[in-house]
């Protein structure tokens, strides 16, 4: 199985042990700060482009194998809803 199969697995399964992050806590200031906190908690390194669009924060970083991937997170549960990897650019 590639190591990506398997980061992905350790994700979801450390974002159901983790507990969510309080609802409303990113409408205060410094949310991404705390967002970050909590996406580092999560085993993620070099987190980038942190956004929310609708119910979700989106963001690029680091999974434990060093693999750039992309993260879809449910602001309200915390939970991981998307993962993919992302290519390098060609030259």
């Amino acid at each position: 199985m590639p190591r990506f199969l398997y980061a992905l697995l350790f994700l979801i399964l450390a974002s159901a042990v983790t507990p969510p992050p309080d609802p409303a806590f990113a409408q205060e200031r410094g949310w991404q700060e705390r967002v970050t906190r909590d996406i580092e908690a999560r085993g993620f390194n070099n987190v980038t482009g942190l956004s929310r669009r609708g119910e979700n924060y989106i963001f690029q970083a680091q999974d434990l194998f060093g693999d750039k991937v992309r993260v879809v997170m449910n602001t309200q549960t915390g939970e991981i809803v998307g993962l993919s990897r992302v290519m390098p650019k060609k030259k």
